[in-house]
């Protein structure tokens, strides 16, 4: 199956973290982490489907953060797109580092990170963070990190346009 977006606009990463013992994952077992940054939509059914192919019995709750472009704009109200630039040279890599950060710190057996980049109309989509976990609390957790995390790093700059 593919990922969901087209091939020539996607640049990620795809790790299998393994032995990466958690305070979830005692066992050290595989974990899953796929970061990318991409110019096109994503097909938010088609990351699904990849996401749940890779689940295990292991896992009792998915999490998912699905981040559009909300109008009023903090900058400009009534703004009719954005422009959002990476800030780094390599963004895939650096979404990865803390999506792995999130599966080791919070014990999720899996975790995506799909970031928009390029210009992006008010209502579209613009960040998807899929997180699955043994519990509730552990995949919740690792998800609102995470995409508290994409923010504050300073990965990718979302400027208003008029």
């Amino acid at each position: 199956m593919g990922t969901g977006i087209a091939p020539s606009s996607a640049v990620g990463y795809i790790l299998t973290v393994r032995g990466a013992e958690s305070r979830g994952n005692p066992g050290g077992e595989a974990v899953n982490v796929r970061a990318m940054t991409t110019d096109e939509p994503f097909d938010l059914p088609a990351l699904l489907a990849l996401f749940q192919e890779e689940e295990t019995v292991a896992t009792g709750t998915v999490v998912i953060h699905h981040g559009k472009v909300k109008q009023p704009g903090k900058k400009i109200p009534d703004f009719s797109r954005v422009e959002l630039r990476s800030l780094v040279p390599d963004p895939g890599a650096a979404l990865s580092g803390l999506a792995a950060r999130a599966a080791g710190d919070f014990g999720a057996n899996q975790v995506l990170v799909v970031h928009r980049l390029g210009t992006v109309d008010a209502g579209q989509d613009v960040l998807l963070v899929m997180v699955s976990a043994p519990t509730r609390k552990a995949a919740f957790n690792a998800c609102a990190w995470l995409v508290d995390a994409v923010k504050e790093e300073k990965i990718i700059q979302l400027t208003e346009l008029p």
